[in-house]
């Protein structure tokens, strides 16, 4: 495996980028890398990231995002507060800023233009999951009425799952090994698959982020995307920033915003791993990543291009699908 690139955010077996299918396929997946990105600079009157382009393929260009909450320790009082956090953390993205960097990709209109759907708790899961595994238990939840069916040819509705410090993620298929006592790769990835239904369903995996999952990751050092110093509740909004930003400009990687000629870097999130930053909403202070934005690579030549936020919406670039605001 080679999850310890500097500039790499896809941990895999196989080479940057991509994991190798049992059938030996390279199958791109947006994985969050231990380490931090390194910022790259840009030749003379050229963008940093050249090769990162609209592939035509599926946007969320009307956010609704819900949140789902797996493992039995989300039952307890300490961790059902943690989750009313991140539930709010995730309406408060969707509310806030953020939103505006994600514009010119098509993902709404800007700030408010997201709307959070719900929070769910699946207490019955599985002590260690496959990809598969996650979405058998979506199915089931579908079918129990806890998660909503998507929508047929879906551009609008997105899970985020956070998973208890009991949960852990291990699929040698696809090289997602997440808090693990040994070999971990990975701090999160999105991936999508097809419901019994036909619809097309997105989700985001968002592990525990404890200290010892950190630890097996990338140790102490100060090169690690997430760090010791941060308490638990701004590891795992920092991850699910960085995923968010991801799977809606790339829901089924990599067919929409994606980095086709420089798989290291990949998708928005891929090429700002591990920068940290804060947004305010209300009075609520919340740790993000900084994301990918096209614009201002084009607008400094490559001077300036992660950003958690910007005061306006940044326009859409050519070719993007047309962002919508999501109907309340």
């Amino acid at each position: 495996m080679t999850p310890k690139k500097s500039r790499q955010e896809d941990a895999e077996p196989s080479g940057p980028g991509s994991a190798k299918t049992a059938a030996g396929a390279r199958r791109v997946l947006g994985v969050v890398g231990a380490l931090k990105a390194a910022r790259i600079t840009a030749k003379p009157g050229q963008v940093a990231y050249p090769g990162f382009i609209y592939n035509g393929g599926p946007v969320i260009t009307a956010p609704l995002v819900y949140a789902s909450f797996w493992g039995a320790l989300w039952s307890g009082s300490g961790h059902q507060t943690a989750a009313q956090r991140l539930s709010q953390f995730t309406q408060d993205l969707l509310n806030s800023n953020f939103m505006n960097v994600l514009s010119q990709y098509g993902v709404g209109t800007g700030k408010g233009s997201g709307r959070f759907g719900k929070a769910s708790f699946v207490g019955t899961v599985p002590a260690q999951l496959s990809d598969s595994g996650i979405h058998n238990v979506i199915q089931s939840s579908i079918n129990a009425g806890v998660i909503p069916e998507p929508p047929k040819n879906n551009t609008s509705e997105a899970l985020i799952i956070f998973l208890d410090e009991n949960t852990e993620v291990k699929d040698p298929t696809l090289g997602v090994v997440m808090c693990e006592p040994s070999g971990d790769t990975a701090f999160g990835y999105h991936n999508t698959f097809t419901t019994a239904a036909g619809n097309p369903f997105y989700y985001a995996v968002i592990p525990s982020l404890n200290d010892a999952c950190i630890k097996n990751s990338c140790g102490t050092g100060s090169g690690c995307s997430i760090q010791l110093t941060e308490t638990q509740e701004q590891r795992r909004t920092q991850v699910a920033s960085h995923e968010f930003a991801e799977m809606v400009t790339d829901p089924n990687p990599p067919t929409g915003w994606y980095d086709q000629s420089d798989p290291n870097s990949g998708e928005c999130g891929d090429i700002c791993n591990g920068e940290a930053d804060t947004i305010t909403a209300g009075t609520n202070v919340w740790t993000v990543q900084r994301t990918y934005s096209k614009y201002d690579d084009q607008q400094t030549s490559g001077a300036n291009y992660c950003l958690s936020q910007t005061a306006s919406p940044e326009p859409r670039l050519a070719g993007a699908p047309a962002g919508v605001a999501t109907q309340g």
